[in-house]
């Protein structure tokens, strides 16, 4: 790389100089939310415009391109928690981060993943379900909201005709919300693996409800 980049450098005012690289070492879930964020500020700022200032026709594809990013990489890092709690146990969770980029497989890897890791991964998959799925039959590999057509030259969106911004901020966010909880999910499981109090098939909370329903230790 040469010395001086004069387009991506740091520069006055301080304020201004975001932190990349090793300064803050940013993960997934830095590099999610900002692709989130990025698609949230578009939506408002065309729905507060009512479509006269900014056109739908053409922020829809910035907007859909980065909510979907979004979700990809939150998966990801979701996968990355998942291979953390499994090294708790000893065991090996392998996943080509890299190389899958379609969103209806990673999702696949994970639900299959954290449904065998801890029971209390159902209920929030089940909510996770609908939205991911809706994102993985219209845009699965990234690219329909990327380009204007596919690989083969055939064009994207023939299907779906219009896409209407209240809705999709709607849906968004309670994706978004849902999404932040299984964050606090699998960074709560984290600490919880890591105190080791668990069986080969049994998680802490397993344990505790079986001790609830022993009887007395005196009978």
């Amino acid at each position: 790389m040469r010395q001086y980049n004069s387009t991506f450098t740091g520069s006055e005012p301080f304020w201004a100089n975001a932190c990349v690289g090793e300064n803050g070492s940013p993960g997934y879930w830095e590099y999610s939310k900002g692709f989130s964020q990025a698609a949230v500020i578009l939506i408002d700022l065309v729905l507060r415009a009512k479509g006269i200032k900014y056109s739908v026709d053409e922020l829809i594809y910035p907007v859909c391109f980065n909510m979907r990013h979004s979700v990809e990489l939150r998966l990801k890092g979701s996968i990355s928690e998942l291979i953390q709690l499994e090294s708790y146990r000893s065991r090996n969770l392998i996943f080509d981060f890299s190389g899958s980029h379609n969103i209806n497989n990673i999702w696949e890897f994970f639900k299959e993943s954290a449904k065998k890791i801890d029971s209390r991964y159902d209920q929030i998959i089940e909510r996770l379900n609908i939205k991911i799925n809706d994102i993985a039959e219209i845009d699965a590999t990234g690219q329909t909201f990327r380009y204007p057509i596919d690989t083969e030259s055939r064009k994207h969106l023939v299907n779906v005709s219009v896409i209407n911004f209240l809705v999709l901020k709607r849906s968004f966010t309670e994706l978004e919300a849902t999404l932040d909880e299984l964050h606090r999910l699998n960074t709560y499981l984290l600490e919880e693996y890591s105190w080791g109090s668990f069986t080969k098939k049994l998680s802490r909370r397993d344990l505790f409800e079986i001790a609830t329903l022993l009887p007395h230790r005196t009978t």
